[in-house]
Parts: C-alpha cells; structure tokens; sequence
C-alpha cells in the first residue's frame, strides 16, 4: 500500500475557485462516487458570518454544483453535503484504482489530497495521467506501509494525534534541544555528549537545558505511555 499527500491546483473544481475568492477553510471528510459525480460532506469555517454565508453563496453557484444542502450550522461554521461532477484529477485518481485515505483540505486556492494505491505501478501511471492531462499538482509525501501497519495507525490512531500534538506543542526552545539532545547522543549509553556540552552550544546554563529537556519528555512521555498502556490492555484481553 502507498500511501500519498497531494498539493492539488484543479481550474475545474468549485471548492478551490470557493477558497480562492474566501477566507474560508474547507475539509472535506467523508466521499461517496457515484460516478460522474461526486458527493461529499465537507466542514467550512469562516471569520464570521457574514464570510460564511457568501463562501456558501459562491460555491452553491458553481456550475459543477448539483446540490447542496446545509446539515448543521452554527456562527462561522457549517457542515454541508454537497453533489458535484467529478474533477479532471479525481476521475485519473479513480481510473488508476486510487483510493482516499484521509479528508481533504482546502485553503487559499489550493486542495491537499491524502490518496493511496495498492500497487506502485498504479500510483506511478496516475502521477503521469494527472501530468498529461496539464494538472498543477505537488507530490509532497509518499511512503509505502504493510495492511498490518496501516490498521496500528487505525487501532491506536486516537494516542497518536495526542502525541503529534504534544509534539506539535511544545516551545520552540523545548523543541530545539530535545532534537539536538537526540541527534547527538544524550540519550546514548555511555552518552556522546552531556549537559555541559548542550548548554555550550545553546550558551545556557546546564540547568536550563536540563529544565528544557525534562520539561519536554514530560510533555510527550505522557502519551507514548497511554500507547504503551493500550498495547497491554490489548494483550490481556
């Protein structure tokens, strides 16, 4: 299994022309082909109000809109499902015997896909597909991972957001030393460098490197550890 993010440009669909002319932020979380068109729920989040009720206004008259209709909405907020044709992209997507793996995001003129393939033969003639038919499209990651690996991500998919977000949280000083603190060997044994040497380098005393590291493992060790918990509750059952 491959699995992909595409940064996507498409002249042909309404979501971007939409987030092109708003503020507004699209994601697009749940798919149903029923080819040639497309239906899809999608949250959109404006600045206010007002921001949302035009994305809503513009992006209903797009002529490859077939029907739209509002679920929930609430202040800057809306959740929608919406009908429409099927890109130019997304048909190659589908031709190629891709598949989504993930929402879709749209901001600012701009669509990140998350896709993937069974075989690399067809990403790779999807990729070219999507390049002949004159597609403005970035391939920004692709890793290929096993069924078996794909479902760990599933099964414990709730610990690890916590813990991207702990990660994701943490200062830019606390960040900045716990990588280099890692890269070059504090947690080694025997250890490559030591305090003295990381606060040299950071021109900070041993205790403030030493608060910053702590301060940081304390901050992710707390999710690794309810994934680790999870892995032997499993186990026991």
């Amino acid at each position: 299994m491959y699995l992909t993010s595409l940064e996507m440009i498409q002249s042909d669909c309404p979501m971007i022309k939409t987030s092109e002319l708003s503020d507004a932020e699209i994601e697009i979380v749940n798919f149903d082909f029923r080819y040639p068109s497309l239906r899809v729920r999608a949250y959109i989040n404006a600045n206010d109000r007002d921001n949302l009720q035009n994305t809503i206004e513009f992006l209903r008259s797009q002529d490859k809109i077939k029907n739209f209709e509002i679920i929930e909405r609430l202040d800057n907020y809306a959740l929608a499902t919406i009908d429409s044709e099927m890109t130019n992209a997304m048909q190659i997507i589908r031709e190629n015997n891709g598949y989504i793996i993930g929402p879709f995001s749209v901001r600012k003129g701009k669509e990140l896909w998350r896709v993937g393939f069974d075989k690399k033969s067809e990403l790779d003639n999807a990729l070219v597909a999507l390049d002949n038919n004159f597609n403005d499209f970035r391939l920004k990651k692709c890793f290929k991972i096993d069924s078996k690996d794909f479902w760990k991500v599933i099964d414990y998919g709730s610990h690890v957001i916590e813990l991207i977000n702990a990660i994701e949280n943490l200062t830019l000083t606390e960040k900045l030393m716990l990588r280099s603190a890692i890269k070059l060997g504090y947690f080694n044994d025997p250890r490559d460098i030591n305090l003295s040497k990381l606060a040299e380098k950071f021109r900070i005393t041993k205790s403030g490197v030493s608060r910053n590291i702590r301060r940081a493992e304390r901050k992710i060790l707390v999710h690794i550890e309810k994934m680790i918990s999870a892995k032997l509750k499993d186990k026991e059952l």
